[in-house]
């Protein structure tokens, strides 16, 4: 058995990294000064590259310097269990097995590190050692069961936004580290990257505004039209109209707009109703911690299908809904969410006789410009 022997898997590349070079630290100082380090490229980007990295692999562990002594060995971007066509074919999972045969066959004197990511939930290779490694860690593996709606790496993301803006000096308003794991939460080292660019922006003693991060901070991934409904959601008829130009500006419809709203309001409806019945206690600042939870695993099942979808609120995730849709939920009543879903068929039907801006920009004056008692 090798001296140390550690597994990190996740999808989330920055946070596997950051926990491999811990464990990379960790066996160099155990191993000792002397020891010989040597680090292997595991990327595959073709079937074909998996003989060479296992020979690489399997003769790194077999050859010790040539006044022994001890050897840490760190195996980086590791793809092989990933959820793509190299990864699944046989010639890698052969590959695979003699790789990971071979390390646990190793002797005494080898410290071993595995980084691997993207990681496949369903594949098997890599959990069945849990119990024969040292350390083995799977970073945001899947919910427990369907109604399980814990995200410890958003809750994680938004300690290191704040970290960073203590950090960098500046203040911040509710609902700003927030958006910025909204925006970019897919990649956790563009969560570091754009948290560092918005305390430049605003410079030290500054105060970063949700609206501030709307306009700097790009969407990660596929297009979303979000900024307009951020500004809707927040009543703020300012950052409304300026975030429908911008808009408009790169878009010609405003159909992916209105659907992006109405999934919204689907949502902040279910909340007002189960608000209005007791079960949740609304504030600004979304709904407190564990309030979610307890009316999912009560009420979660009365609502069909564990499949996301906009018309089932406890099929989404716990930390979206109590910190960046519940709010908007405490700044509107029952009624104007309800006319606003209803407006937003009006303005589909304008939008089919080529009114899309005009219509849209009606939707948010009325809804920003006047404000209903019940």
């Amino acid at each position: 058995m090798p001296s140390y022997f550690a597994i990190i898997a996740g999808k989330d590349e920055y946070l596997v990294d950051q926990e491999a070079r811990e464990c990379f630290a960790y066996a160099q100082k155990q191993a000792g000064a002397d020891a010989e380090i040597e680090k292997i490229p595991a990327l595959l980007t073709r079937v074909d590259d998996a003989r060479a990295i296992e020979v690489q692999f399997v003769d790194a562990l077999k050859t010790m310097g040539m006044f022994g002594g001890q050897k840490v060995l760190w195996l980086q971007n590791f793809n092989w269990v990933a959820d793509s066509v190299q990864a699944k074919s046989e010639e890698v999972k052969e590959s695979l097995d003699i790789m990971l045969k071979a390390a646990l066959e190793a002797a005494d004197g080898i410290y071993i590190i595995i980084s691997a990511t993207p990681y496949d939930g369903r594949r098997k290779d890599l959990s069945a050692l849990k119990d024969k490694v040292d350390k083995f860690v799977i970073h945001s593996p899947a919910p427990k069961s369907p109604f399980d709606k814990s995200d410890l790496q958003a809750e994680g993301q938004l300690a290191l936004v704040e970290d960073c803006f203590k950090k960098g000096g500046v203040k911040w308003t509710a609902g700003a580290p927030e958006a910025i794991v909204a925006q970019v939460g897919q990649s956790t080292r563009l969560v570091v990257t754009e948290s560092e660019k918005m305390v430049t922006y605003v410079g030290p003693g500054g105060t970063v505004r949700e609206a501030d991060v709307m306009l700097m901070v790009p969407r990660f991934g596929e297009g979303d039209f979000f900024e307009p409904i951020e500004a809707l959601m927040a009543r703020d008829l300012d950052w409304g109209l300026a975030s429908l130009e911008r808009y408009f500006f790169n878009e010609d419809s405003g159909r992916p707009l209105l659907a992006a709203l109405q999934n919204r309001l689907r949502l902040l409806i279910q909340i007002k109703v189960l608000a209005e019945a007791g079960e949740f206690r609304l504030s600004e600042a979304g709904l407190p911690k564990g309030q979610f939870e307890t009316a999912s695993s009560r009420h979660g099942a009365k609502f069909g299908s564990a499949a996301k979808s906009s018309a089932n609120l406890f099929s989404q995730n716990a930390w979206y809904i109590s910190n960046k849709v519940a709010p908007a939920a405490a700044r509107f009543t029952l009624s104007e969410l309800v006319d606003l879903q209803l407006a937003c068929g009006d303005s589909f039907d304008a939008a089919n006789r080529g009114r899309d801006e005009a219509s849209v920009r009606a939707l948010f004056l009325r809804a920003l410009a006047v404000r209903r008692a019940v």
